[in-house]
């Protein structure tokens, strides 16, 4: 469970940094389109100023130029024809200069100046002119073009673009919301089910120990029902039910990290051979056969053995499930460099490619199509336990299989 909580804080971390990074992208995004719209802008003052001075009283040459120090823009005039002093005031190429701004698209009120002084200013446009002297010479002035309200217009043509942004940056994190909101109170659900459910099994375990130890009291009063087969059925239900009650309980505390190994170091073989013994009913049922010759006398694991001994007995329950023939279970083990290295290979009916993933998963089980599709006893919550429990050891357990061929499942416990 703290595994599970944990995921869904990163989900939720993770959401949130994703919001913050779309709206900074945004925002980036927004700067950079400001300053190509700007750009844009200055480009059109440009030509619609240059085209006026170049086109007013005959004509004359307009060189676009930077301004020194990247700020404004300046446009040189270099031909052979005087502006008169009177220009601010000559009302032709006022109206032509305005009939050229609309031409390029820019309607807004301007403020035109003539002066001796070059400025480079940020939002100033300059045109050096030469005007007459009194001397019959040539002096340099500059035309400056000034637009107050210039930022608003770049705005206003940004407006479908702000709120397009706003709207997807508000649509995502609502919809982000939404599926933290409907995680969190899934968690929530999923916890009240899970307490439920153990509250559920230890309600059970009570009850399931009474029914074996009346079984066990009635075989010493009444010795003639000992090979009963009504008694042999209740004894294996029982058995079938108490464990699935036990990995129940053993998950739940895995879940919550309750769960404190006692480990020792043991002889390997004779662990397994107290699970084989354990299985001597349902092996005998199935006529199946545990193969053990492969596993050294002298091999020793450390860990806990009640909780291995139970990992080896799921195995070979699982083994004897889901095989159709007369079982055929062959048990090997080698030392590595690192640990021990376990093998349990079964003769079933193997599992589908597409669902090796999941058989290590809760309440999920393998489906086939065959006689044993779905049919088997048990909640899916053995393998998950296994899967559990090596990796409590540190160590991992994969699946080998082949569809009506058999499956090994490799344990690895470290030195």
């Amino acid at each position: 469970m703290k595994m599970r909580e944990s995921k869904v804080s990163i989900v939720v971390i993770t959401s949130a940094i994703g919001v913050i990074a779309l709206a900074v992208s945004q925002l980036i995004w927004m700067r950079h389109s400001w300053h190509l719209a700007e750009q844009i802008f200055n480009q059109r003052v440009s030509m619609a100023l240059c085209s006026t001075v170049e086109k007013y009283k005959g004509g004359m040459l307009c060189d676009n130029g930077a301004c020194s120090g990247g700020a404004g823009q300046q446009f040189v005039v270099s031909a052979g024809h005087d502006l008169p002093t009177e220009l601010m005031y000559d009302t032709v190429f006022l109206a032509q200069l305005t009939r050229s701004l609309h031409f390029h698209q820019i309607d807004l009120d301007y403020e035109l100046s003539l002066t001796e002084t070059k400025q480079c200013q940020v939002n100033v446009y300059q045109s050096t002119v030469l005007l007459p002297t009194e001397g019959g010479g040539r002096r340099e002035a500059y035309l400056r073009l000034i637009f107050p309200n210039k930022n608003g217009y770049i705005l206003r043509s940004m407006n479908f673009m702000v709120v397009a942004t706003i709207l997807i940056l508000i649509f995502v994190t609502a919809v982000l919301l939404l599926v933290n909101w409907s995680l969190v109170r899934q968690k929530r659900l999923l916890q009240t089910n899970v307490d439920f459910f153990n509250h559920m099994a230890h309600e059970f375990i009570t009850p399931l120990n009474n029914i074996g130890l009346a079984v066990n009291m009635l075989h010493k009063k009444h010795p003639a029902l000992k090979d009963h087969p009504l008694m042999d059925v209740i004894r294996r239900e029982n058995g079938q039910l108490l464990g699935e009650v036990e990995r129940v309980l053993h998950l739940a505390r895995l879940d919550k990290g309750e769960h404190a190994l006692q480990k020792e170091n043991f002889p390997l073989k004779a662990l397994l051979q107290a699970a084989v013994s354990s299985m001597a009913m349902p092996l005998t049922e199935r006529q199946g056969r545990v193969n053990l010759d492969e596993v050294p006398e002298d091999l020793e694991v450390y860990g806990d053995g009640k909780h291995l001994a139970s990992v080896f007995r799921n195995l070979l329950d699982n083994a004897l499930k889901y095989t159709r023939l007369q079982p055929d279970i062959r048990i090997s083990a080698r030392k590595t460099a690192q640990g021990i290295l376990v093998s349990v290979e079964d003769n079933g009916i193997g599992i589908p490619p597409e669902q090796r993933n999941l058989i290590f998963e809760k309440f999920q089980r393998a489906h086939h199509g065959g006689p044993l599709g779905g049919g088997q006893k048990g909640f899916g919550l053995g393998l998950a336990y296994v899967k559990s429990m090596i990796e409590l050891h540190k160590g991992y357990i994969r699946v080998f299989s082949e569809e009506n061929k058999g499956s090994r499942f490799d344990i690895f416990l470290p030195a």
